[in-house]
């Protein structure tokens, strides 16, 4: 298999969980073109991640008390902090204050497009990175993360998306609570996912895999959610 396919099935994932949602908006399709816009951008925005998430590295590195803070440093500031508030500003610069953004279901759409374009980009990178090494190096991770990591960058996306969609419609009370939510829980749950892998313990996959388990039916209850909510407003 030559790289151009290993660089087309690190894609795959992403357009695949991308389609799932568009579907499962049933009352109004949000536009091409602003999906569109969204997947790229959260492509493009890697271009500014990796040198902030570089430059916090460098900081954790020397100012980190132990090995231990350092990851849990690197988890939840430096990949999830940074890479789901650059996900989440794509969506609010795109869509969120566009008419078609016009219920609750819609922020769960964006959040997840902007967030499997983040997902594909860095998925081609770690797998071309693998590549240089060996093709069976590069079928591992293309494997690996195609089941695990880009579901989970999708899944931080619905929790996200979830509460910025009610964060536009709730009364101003609560909206100021949604929005803050939509990012401090995507922040949370990517954090604990990086946190357990990079701890690199016995069984360390397998306590995600049941994690993602969890965060599977967690999001798919706040989908049903949405879209009841969703309905009203048709």
């Amino acid at each position: 298999m030559t790289l151009y396919k290993l660089i087309i099935l690190s894609i795959a994932p992403s357009l695949f969980i991308a389609l799932y949602i568009y579907f499962r908006d049933k009352f109004e399709k949000e536009p091409l073109h602003l999906l569109l816009k969204t997947f790229i951008l959260g492509i493009l925005i890697s271009s500014i991640v990796v040198p902030i998430e570089y430059f916090l590295m460098a900081y954790g590195s020397i100012s980190a008390s132990s090995r231990l803070s350092f990851i849990a440093f690197e988890a939840f500031i430096v990949a999830g902090l940074t890479e789901e508030y650059f996900k989440r500003l794509v969506v609010l610069r795109v869509a969120f204050d566009t008419p078609h953004f016009n219920q609750p279901f819609d922020g769960i759409v964006y959040c997840v497009f902007s967030a499997v374009g983040f997902a594909a980009i860095e998925n081609v990178g770690y797998v071309y990175q693998a590549f240089q090494a060996s093709y069976d190096a590069a079928i591992s991770v293309l494997v690996l993360r195609g089941v695990m990591a880009v579901p989970a960058h999708a899944m931080f996306g619905i929790v996200m998306g979830y509460y910025l969609g009610f964060a536009k419609f709730a009364p101003e009370s609560r909206s100021y609570w949604y929005f803050k939510a939509s990012l401090i829980i995507p922040m949370l749950l990517h954090g604990f996912y990086d946190f357990v892998l990079m701890l690199n313990v016995y069984g360390a996959l397998a306590i995600v895999g049941i994690y993602e388990i969890i965060l599977f039916a967690y999001c798919l209850r706040l989908i049903k959610r949405s879209q009841e909510i969703s309905r009203l407003y048709f």
